[in-house]
């Protein structure tokens, strides 16, 4: 690899970990609030918190973070099943 695309890749890992961050953020607090609400009131916060993951993987994917994606798959399966009532907290 050359070092531009080295640097190209440096850049877009930094702009990754902003990223990251502010999703990893959005989660918790999701977590945090999903917390206080009554099982019937939790549907569409679990999908606020499943599209911050979903796109949490996509962003790592886009990087080759494999590791990130790998624990971000599970997390989405969980609360994909969350979200049809298969599963409950």
């Amino acid at each position: 690899m050359g070092s531009r695309e080295e640097e190209f890749l440096k850049r877009l890992k930094a702009t990754f970990r902003l990223e990251a961050e502010e999703h990893l953020q959005a989660m918790s607090a999701g977590l945090v609030e999903l917390e206080q609400l009554p099982p019937g009131e939790q549907t569409a916060l679990v999908e606020v918190i499943f599209r911050e993951a979903h796109s949490l993987k996509g962003a790592a994917r886009a990087v080759d973070l494999s590791e990130i994606e790998a624990v971000c798959q599970p997390m989405e399966s969980v609360l994909a099943a969350w979200k049809r009532e298969q599963l409950q907290p």
